[in-house]
């Protein structure tokens, strides 16, 4: 790679820290714009960490962005506060990192900005590509403002992909991560019914797909960042039990999970999308882990 410079905010998160490690590896020059300097420099050593943008002024032309960054939704109950860290945390910063580019004499070539399959809403089993239509929540309405801000950037000539991120998939990492100590001791199980749709995706796969994205100038506006095969609720809870050698029978009473988690519940755990990467095939992206059973096992059981 010819000393291409990417920003990139949100770098110290799950994905984040993928993606710059194999930014790195393949020749680019990763800045990370972050709150924490000493937490970027211990995560990604080598990586330029910056905290305001005008930093950037005395450094080459950024070249892409790579917008991760937004608080994490499943960290605890939802209330008022929260909500507005999450949509803080997402526009406010997309809509910062617009106004300072428009006053540059290069805007970057393209943004990937992220989003999340939530873009949809709830729903059953229909399949859901790019251009399906999305039922109204509060998940949808949190995406699509932050859609609405990195599309901004069109403005400046700037092409704009918005990753519908699934369920990303890492070692003792993001969702898998949270999974693992129950199943390990046999007290996982499905969520409510267990019906609902699961879109997910393997880490190395969300990374592979911004780099994709990065060549493909064809792509443009919302991209599933999904497996071609999602799975149900309970199909998920059976494979990981499976995989891990141990029953997976102890399943969460929607009433009980409502309980413990509110709003949350109904957004993320008991309700899905049945998401499928039109785009992304399409365009001919191949995935590394397209089922979900060789997808565990390489997480849970290969050295990395």
């Amino acid at each position: 790679m010819e000393n291409k410079t990417i920003l990139v905010t949100g770098a110290t998160g799950f994905i984040g820290t993928h993606f710059c490690q194999k930014a790195q590896q393949q020749g680019y020059r990763v800045i990370a714009f972050t709150r924490s300097l000493d937490k970027a420099h211990h995560r990604l050593p080598g990586v330029t960490a910056i905290q305001n943008l005008t930093e950037l002024s005395s450094m080459d032309k950024v070249d892409y962005v790579v917008n991760l960054a937004g608080e994490p939704l499943v960290s605890g109950r939802w209330n008022v506060e929260r909500k507005q860290a999450f949509l803080e945390s997402r526009v406010g910063l997309t809509n910062r990192l617009f106004e300072y580019f428009q006053t540059v004499p290069e805007p970057p070539k393209t943004l990937i900005s992220g989003s999340a399959a939530g873009y949809y809403g709830p729903h059953g089993g229909k399949l859901l590509d790019e251009a399906a239509k999305h039922h109204n929540s509060y998940s949808h309405y949190l995406c699509s403002e932050w859609e609405h801000s990195a599309l901004q950037f069109n403005q400046l000539g700037t092409r704009v992909c918005c990753l519908r991120t699934a369920i990303v998939l890492g070692a003792e990492e993001g969702a898998l991560g949270r999974m693992l100590t129950p199943f390990r001791l046999g007290l996982g199980g499905r969520l409510g019914t267990g019906k609902q749709w699961m879109p997910w995706i393997h880490i190395e796969d969300v990374v592979a797909l911004i780099f994709h994205c990065f060549k493909r100038s064809d792509i443009k506006g919302g991209i599933n960042a999904s497996s071609p095969n999602p799975v149900t609720n309970r199909q998920f809870s059976k494979t990981l039990g499976s995989v891990l050698s141990r029953p997976a029978i102890l399943p969460m009473p929607s009433p009980l999970a409502r309980l413990l988690f509110g709003e949350m519940a109904d957004e993320l755990l008991l309700t899905g999308q049945r998401v499928v990467p039109r785009k992304a095939l399409e365009s001919g992206f191949e995935f590394i882990y397209p089922e979900l059973r060789p997808a565990l096992e390489q997480l849970l059981f290969e050295k990395p």
